[in-house]
């Protein structure tokens, strides 16, 4: 274990330059060492070093050894606006020129019960270390950009390897979603691959997933959905029986595969259309696993929408039109991409086209003389299937005399 000063600075990384984190940094520091940034945002800095990839940096979490007050007090003395996002977990939030960084109070884990911890404060770095999930996660970085890594995190990291922290069964015992997290991380990392004991100890305890939320568990299925190794990781689940621990009626994936392997090529990324592939198309299963999810409605709505009849067309602009008209584009490029037969001519031609309205109503009907009733509606539908027809030409006068 290593918080002497380390091994590798990134101090020239432009994310940590920025005024705002500098503001905040500066004020959390009174003392040097008081505050470090910590989590995602070093990991992914550290994995554009180590890898050459191009991360871009996101949330910045900080971690800090004075108690939430403290830090509260600190940066409302500064004028910097705070949040208490979870003052009971240590939690707050600073707010400058809309930029937001969370910040917590060193814990460690008391007790847990797969889904909540009970934690106290602490101002050991370590301690505070240990209970997270994975050692690629438990680097720290100071303002100077020098990194922190008390848990031996940087082999881990050189091979592009998601590791446990300690025992894998009891990491996932103190919270279940780190299955899911394991497997995202995995699979997001690209290079290295499955940590055999870390994916043992999750195919053990996977009937620990049914006690998540559904927020929760969709929250990071969905961002293995959208991983760079998804392709590799969802046989992966749906071999060790963790697929149906999240989509009980989880269909065989090869549709999947095939669906993904084309979205790659158009540079795609529909985690419903993705998702879609996984379940057959039945509207019952549908709504249940949108229930188990807690989909948005209109997330569930699109998946039913996924799911309807789509009969094979030909890529002629004026079928498309009408095609796209019916059904709308979401619909159509996801059945297309499902089909195998969508190119990039197509794939542009549709996201630029602007579909058209249908430029009469009914009140224009009854201006020309219709008396006000259900014969409107039939006409209506008439004219409309006419001007659909003649590929949404015609002009108004004509389709109304």
């Amino acid at each position: 274990m290593n918080m002497n000063g380390v091994l590798l600075n990134i101090g020239d990384s432009k994310w940590l330059r920025k005024p705002e984190l500098l503001a905040v940094m500066s004020v959390l520091n009174e003392h040097p060492g008081e505050a470090r940034i910590v989590g995602g945002a070093v990991r992914d800095a550290l994995l554009n070093i180590f890898w050459q990839n191009k991360r871009k940096i996101g949330d910045i979490d900080i971690a800090s050894t004075l108690r939430p007050e403290e830090n509260m007090k600190r940066l409302e003395r500064a004028g910097i606006k705070v949040i208490p996002t979870g003052l009971d977990h240590g939690t707050i939030t600073a707010v400058i020129d809309k930029k937001h960084f969370e910040i917590t109070t060193l814990r460690r884990d008391v007790s847990t019960d797969g889904r909540h911890a009970l934690v106290e404060y602490t101002d050991n770095w370590i301690e505070d270390a240990k209970r997270r999930d994975f050692t690629i996660n438990a680097f720290y970085v100071d303002i100077n950009g020098v990194v922190f890594d008390p848990l031996d995190g940087f082999k881990d990291l050189k091979a592009a390897k998601v590791r446990f922290i300690g025992d894998a069964r009891e990491r996932i015992r103190e919270d279940a979603l780190r299955i899911l997290r394991f497997f995202r991380f995995s699979s997001d990392i690209e290079v290295g691959g499955v940590d055999e004991a870390g994916m043992l100890a999750c195919v053990e305890l996977k009937n620990m997933i049914k006690d998540l939320s559904g927020e929760r568990v969709w929250q990071e299925f969905g961002k293995i959905l959208l991983s760079k190794r998804v392709m590799q990781a969802v046989p992966i689940l749906s071999t060790i029986g963790i697929l149906r621990e999240i989509i009980p009626d989880a269909v065989p994936y090869d549709t999947f595969l095939k669906y993904v392997k084309l979205e790659k090529k158009l540079k795609r990324k529909d985690v419903l259309g993705r998702l879609s592939c996984l379940l057959p198309r039945d509207n019952d299963v549908i709504q249940e696993t949108a229930r188990r999810l807690r989909l948005s409605n209109k997330d569930r709505d699109m998946l039913l929408s996924f799911a309807e009849e789509y009969h094979k067309h030909d890529l002629r602009a004026k079928t498309l039109r009408k095609v796209l008209y019916l059904r709308g584009k979401d619909v159509v490029i996801h059945n297309l991409i499902r089909q195998g037969v969508l190119d990039p001519k197509t794939l542009y031609y549709i996201n630029d086209y602007e579909i058209p309205k249908m430029p009469f109503r009914g009140q224009d009907l009854i201006a020309e003389g219709w008396p006000a009733g259900r014969d409107v509606g039939i006409e209506l539908k008439r004219l409309e299937q006419d001007w659909i027809e003649n590929d949404f030409s015609l002009p108004e006068t004509e389709l109304l005399h």
